[in-house]
């Protein structure tokens, strides 16, 4: 809170007091207005007459000057007065920019120089009067021995002129202070504005403005840094004698030796053998988290105790107070880094590691943490100083800007290097995440350099913040999933304490515990998610109320009736409608592979379980949407009266065939996996979406079937109640053999193949007598229909064997072939072989 300045109350001297906002600033005023008394020796000798008056007189020439350097004064703090009630009462608005808030801060430096200008011209003055009274002496405490007249008269006019030199004296520096309150109260305003306005462009990087400026700050800078270690020093001298002080380096010395061997015992702790098998994951996990904890409470720890030691002393000042905290918080920042990475990625032991990188990764990765947190430790400890010395906006901007700077050119060093290694190591397998991480890593690091190039450094800052919480959050979220998981499933296994327990006292099955243990893990996993995301949503919340209020503020709205639509409100509605999805994709997910495998639920109905639920999401994602765009479902009957007259025309269609895809979900005439046949087409069913169905036939073609035509056509499902299937063979053997034996014979094959089934028992049927042979059917029965047609090809080998072994002649088609019209044609040829006649061949 920006310290508030009250109305103000009377203080001695006659002129009005100003609250100050800090305790430090009320002590200083209080030693200004505390009043002072200078006396000196009583003069009990006679003083001559024509002294006296001379003395007299001569303090009466030097009082006309004095009046005229009073008066002078006067009327300089009567203008600066004036200028800091107006700076004051134009502060009282919430609403000033940070250009405003610079004027007025430009306003005070030549106010604040007035002021000084005043108090060096009545500092003299003030000493000069202090000495004349002392000449003067004390009344006389004798009232038999009066003082000479003008001897009291000039006294009375120099205690006058004393008492007037001294208020206004005192008023010059309570205004100098309150020119410094106001000053200060400008400047954290300005911060504050700074923190919240991430996205408020400020001077680049690269601007030699912003360097100029801070050069010429650096002196004051450093003096106040001076100044401030200067009045801690004497504090602390003023408070701490020797003994004390040789106290408080004993217990200092002690919390430091005590480091030692506190750390080696926590690694000694922490170095388990390693089993025959290998660690389990959640032997992995447990381990990871005692050297987090071991690695981060150590020096922590020590810090604290350090620091609560020193503020038993009362050596703390409260200006110093928020450097101390940076530093305590800089300390835990760099202990939890690196414990986190040494408990995940335990470069030194690869065995143990719960993340499974390559060795490099490892610790690459563990000198990316300790840098990053080191740099930011250090940038939020010159954010501290620039707060205890009200250090001006320009400093802020560029120790802010260097700190990200120097996190962005350390993650992108730490990029280049990992891809030199990754191809240094060739061949090797990388984990799946590593594309995707390492997008993310140059996606920051872009971000980053272009927000200090371009001038955005408040929102550098800020990401470079959050990279470091969100480092630290997933770290121990991913930690606590795997604990999570293996934990649970461990506990409630049937020969674990507790699924014993569980299955005698409650009467459940021992095959149901893994479906609790995945329910349970679920909602582990629901309740981390969430309490992650209000963690990552915090320091949101820490800078404003309503952090999307501050979104929206940045893009102009537009109002349709009485709802607000913005740029700002589009965006966050799409990407909370984003996230809802992703939640449920990820639910879905979670359903197919650690729970409904867990069940007796066939395919078809664990498909219609995870659709349904796909469905039910996008209804929840896009009430989301609506509801933070302020469209309640009142407000849509327009629009749902404008959409039933385009249902009744043009998406009449589309309308129809999700309703019989819900339909079909529901029914459950058509399941996933299903074999069937449309029309001309015949195949698996292997999607059922909101519009079509997906049917791959047998030569791997995919066949888009509209849910309409599933629903009102004809189709035929192989396995509708169940996948027994029907094998039926045609053979036709020749007259001449037994029908007897070809039945016996055709029954032997089918029971002597394994898959066929005996009950019901295969069946050997005498169908018609053809015009070459004798026709039966064999109709056998299988388990799978999906291998009817390899038993069939199956059956036919064995048929024709065991029928060609006992003799039996399948019949072959025969046809006769008659010829009409023959005996002119036999006629033609006689004649053309007959011999000649002798008359005709001797003639």
């Amino acid at each position: 809170m920006i310290p508030a300045i009250s109305p103000g109350r009377f203080v001695p001297n006659g002129f009005w007091r100003k609250d100050i906002g800090t305790p430090q600033l009320e002590r200083q005023v209080d030693k200004i207005e505390a009043p002072n008394h200078w006396t000196s020796p009583l003069v009990s000798r006679p003083a001559a007459t024509v002294l006296s008056l001379a003395f007299a007189i001569l303090l009466a020439l030097c009082a006309a000057a004095l009046a005229q350097v009073l008066d002078a004064a006067r009327n300089r703090l009567d203008t600066a007065n004036a200028a800091l009630q107006q700076v004051e009462l134009t502060l009282e608005r919430r609403d000033l920019s940070d250009a405003e808030l610079q004027q007025l801060r430009q306003q005070i430096d030549p106010i604040a120089a007035s002021i000084q200008t005043a108090v060096e011209e009545l500092t003299p003055q003030l000493n000069a009067a202090k000495a004349r009274l002392d000449q003067l002496g004390a009344p006389p405490s004798d009232k038999t021995t009066p003082e000479p007249e003008a001897t009291t008269e000039a006294r009375n006019e120099q205690q006058k002129l004393f008492n007037d030199v001294d208020a206004a004296f005192r008023r010059a520096h309570l205004l100098a202070l309150q020119a410094t309150q106001l000053g200060a109260t400008i400047g954290a305003r300005r911060r504050i504005l700074f923190t919240r306005a991430l996205f408020e462009r400020t001077s680049s990087m690269l601007s030699p403005t912003l360097w100029l400026q801070v050069v010429s700050e650096l002196p004051a800078d450093w003096r106040a840094i001076r100044l401030l270690a200067g009045d801690s020093y004497s504090a602390i001298a003023a408070r701490v004698g020797a003994l004390d002080l040789a106290l408080l380096a004993l217990f200092v010395a002690a919390i430091g030796g005590l480091c030692v061997p506190v750390s080696r015992i926590a690694r000694r702790l922490s170095a388990r053998e390693i089993p025959a098998a290998g660690p389990s994951r959640l032997q992995r996990a447990l381990t990871a988290l005692w050297v987090a904890i071991a690695t981060a409470a150590v020096p922590v720890a020590a810090v604290l105790a350090v620091v609560s030691v020193i503020d038993a002393f009362g050596l703390f000042s409260p200006r110093l107070l928020p450097v101390i905290t940076a530093v305590v918080n800089g300390v835990e920042r760099v202990a939890i880094g690196i414990g986190l990475a040494q408990g995940l990625l335990a470069p030194s032991r690869p065995s143990w590691r719960v993340v499974k990188v390559a060795d490099r990764i490892a610790a690459g990765v563990l000198r990316l943490v300790l840098a990053v947190t080191a740099i930011v430790s250090v940038a939020k400890f010159g954010e501290a100083v620039n707060d205890a010395i009200a250090a001006t906006l320009t400093t802020s901007v560029a120790t802010r800007g260097i700190g990200a700077l120097l996190v962005a050119l350390v993650m992108g060093l730490s990029l280049l290097r990992s891809d030199g290694e990754a191809e240094g190591a060739g061949a090797q397998a990388a984990p799946p995440w590593r594309g995707p991480a390492r997008t993310a890593a140059w996606a920051v690091v872009i971000v980053l350099l272009g927000a200090l190039v371009v001038g955005y450094v408040a929102f550098a800052a800020f990401l470079v913040d959050r990279i470091v919480g969100i480092y630290a959050l997933g770290a121990v979220l991913y930690l606590l999933i795997v604990l999570a998981d293996d934990g649970i499933d461990a506990a409630l296994q049937p020969n674990a304490l507790l699924g014993r327990t569980i299955v005698s006292s409650l009467g459940i099955r021992r095959e149901s515990l893994s479906q609790i243990g995945a329910l349970v893990a679920g909602a582990a996993h629901l309740a981390l998610l969430i309490a992650a995301a209000l963690l990552v949503l915090a320091p949101w919340g820490l800078q404003s109320d309503d952090l999307l209020g501050y979104l929206r503020a940045a893009f102009f709205g537009f109002a349709v009736g009485d709802v607000t639509i913005s740029m700002s409100t589009i965006v966050v509605a799409a990407l909370l409608f984003l996230i809802a999805i992703l939640v449920t994709r990820g639910i879905q997910r979670w359903l197919d592979a650690k729970y409904m495998p867990r069940t007796r639920l066939d395919s078809g109905l664990r498909n219609s379980i995870r659709t349904s639920f796909g469905y039910l999401g996008v209804i929840v994602a896009v009430s989301i949407a609506l509801s933070y765009l302020g469209l309640s479902f009142e407000k849509l009957a327009l629009v749902a009266g404008a959409l039933s007259v385009g249902i009744g025309f043009g998406l009449q269609s589309i309308v129809n065939n999700f309703v019989s895809g819900l339909i079909l979900l529901w029914e459950r005439a058509i399941r996933v996996g299903d074999w069937i046949v449309v029309g001309q087409e015949e195949g698996y069913v292997r999607r059922i979406n909101v519009r079509a169905t997906e049917i791959e036939t047998f030569e791997r073609a995919t066949v888009i079937v509209p849910n309409s035509n599933l629903v009102s056509g004809i189709v035929k499902n192989w396995v509708r109640t169940d996948r027994v299937g029907r094998v039926r063979i045609t053979v036709g053997v020749s007259y001449d053999c037994d029908p007897e034996r070809v039945r016996d014979l055709l029954i032997s094959c089918a029971k002597a193949h394994e898959l066929v089934m005996a009950i019901p028992a295969p069946l050997a049927l005498f169908t018609n007598f053809g015009d070459s042979a004798m026709d039966f059917e064999l109709i056998c029965f299988v388990d799978d229909v999906e291998m009817a047609g390899r038993i069939k090809s199956d059956l036919n080998f064995a048929i024709f064997r065991s029928l060609a072994e006992a003799g039996v002649a399948v019949a072959r088609p025969r046809r006769d072939v008659e010829v009409r019209g023959l005996q002119k044609i036999e006629a033609i040829l006689a004649s053309a072989v007959s011999p000649p006649a002798k008359g005709r061949s001797s003639g």
